[in-house]
């Protein structure tokens, strides 16, 4: 089953909420939820999120930045946090590295 979230920045131009863009939850046949945010910030809509898996964006600049990721996981704590969108356009491995300090996933 695949369920659609929104995906929007809340104080930047880049992904307007009036665009209607799309993160995504993938329940897979074990059972087990995957969300991925897409181009995200933080928004109020992941805290009812239910889900195992959480991909989400820390690169800053167009996304949520590493601290705002993790406190955005750490408001519906999945089992397994994989951070992304970073070490390519912007982001760093220094970025993925402070979500894992600052993060309360389960795993």
């Amino acid at each position: 089953m695949v369920e659609a979230v929104p995906a929007y920045n809340r104080n930047k131009a880049f992904h307007p909420r009036s665009n209607k863009w799309l993160g995504y939850i993938v329940t897979l046949s074990t059972g087990e939820r995957v969300y991925h945010s897409g181009d995200s910030d933080a928004i109020p809509e992941m805290q009812a999120l239910e889900v195992d898996v959480a991909l989400m964006p820390c690169g800053g600049t167009y996304t949520m930045t590493a601290a705002e990721m993790a406190a955005a996981a750490n408001g519906f704590r999945p089992r397994v946090l994989i951070p992304m969108h970073w070490g390519d356009i912007v982001g760093s491995k220094a970025d993925a590295e402070a979500v894992k300090s600052a993060s309360r996933a389960r795993r």
